[in-house]
């Protein structure tokens, strides 16, 4: 029996401390004159049921995630970011873009997310944004210092919490039939095992999808997604007050930018001015950006020391 799901749930016991080696699972017979009936261990048994219980996991790998789920792939995805890429050192900036986001998610079509959205500046030169599943979203330095207003800034963040609300992290990853299993399997070990054993177990499934989140990290999404993207990010701007032109003109800025650098918008995105195209016509009637004092005045108070 070498099926994947065999070897899976081989994998599970392994990584529980199991002690089944001990055991002879095949048909061995029972002497009538035994004492009593065997008592199998009490973490013996809870291996075992997690272990059906990732077997069926392995079968429902193409339901759709719940939002637990979710946090744990975001969780990977995030790890994943940060391989690379460490966290800007200015608490300030952080704050800000954060207390931005937070006020653009609760004018998206998904304000809630099992554990919240995150923003996080990262400290690189490349122009680029990324979105994980369970509304974990990284701004590079890069990105936030080729902004010029916050409503350009607003515009970034409400296309990546497009991608958040439309999960499109979630079904990039889930073209891979096993990953939801895998993910069901840590969720489920963190639900039956103790704190300390559900940091190992979720350690050793999140390297499993390292490499598909990669994936999504150096190709980025397809440029359908993109374009809906960009279509909620309007709707976003929208709704928080913003001018949806900001996404326009901060295109713009990103068609001004070297096309050949091999990592940033210019490889994981179509190019500015087929975004710029559709987004126009969705914007059409809608003002030309104008900031306020204010925006001015805490957009170059939080950002002018990154």
């Amino acid at each position: 029996m070498n099926s994947p799901q065999f070897r899976l749930a081989a994998l599970v016991l392994i990584l529980c401390g199991s002690s089944l080696g001990a055991f002879d699972l095949g048909n061995v017979p029972i002497p009538k004159d035994l004492p009593a009936p065997v008592v199998i261990p009490e973490s013996v048994k809870k291996t075992v049921d997690l272990a059906k219980r990732s077997n069926d996991s392995l079968e429902k790998a193409n339901e759709d995630l719940t939002p637990l789920q979710q946090y744990y792939l975001g969780r990977a995805f995030g790890a994943t970011i940060l391989e690379s890429r460490k966290p800007v050192d200015n608490a300030k900036a952080n704050a800000y873009v954060n207390e931005l986001g937070q006020a653009l998610v609760q004018a998206s079509e998904q304000p809630a997310t099992y554990s919240g959205y995150r923003f996080q500046i990262v400290d690189s030169a490349e122009i680029n944004a990324f979105s994980g599943p369970g509304g974990f979203i990284f701004i590079s330095k890069g990105l936030v210092k080729l902004t010029h207003d916050e409503g350009e800034l607003a515009a970034v963040l409400a296309h990546e919490i497009g991608h958040v609300a439309l999960e499109h992290g979630v079904k990039a990853i889930q073209k891979d039939r096993q990953t939801g299993a895998l993910v069901g399997i840590g969720a489920d070990a963190a639900k039956t095992y103790g704190s300390d054993d559900a940091k190992g177990l979720a350690a050793s499934f999140e390297s499993s999808v390292t490499d598909l989140t990669k994936n999504i990290v150096d190709k980025g999404y397809s440029r359908e997604t993109e374009f809906e993207a960009d279509a909620r990010a309007v709707t976003v701007l929208r709704r928080a007050g913003y001018s949806p032109r900001s996404l326009v003109s901060m295109l713009e800025e990103l068609k001004k930018q070297p096309q050949g650098n091999p990592v940033g918008f210019a490889k994981t995105h179509p190019a500015p001015q087929d975004r710029i195209t559709q987004a126009s016509k969705l914007v059409a009637g809608d003002p030309v950006p104008k900031g306020t004092p204010a925006q001015a005045k805490r957009f170059k108070a939080a950002l002018d020391g990154l």
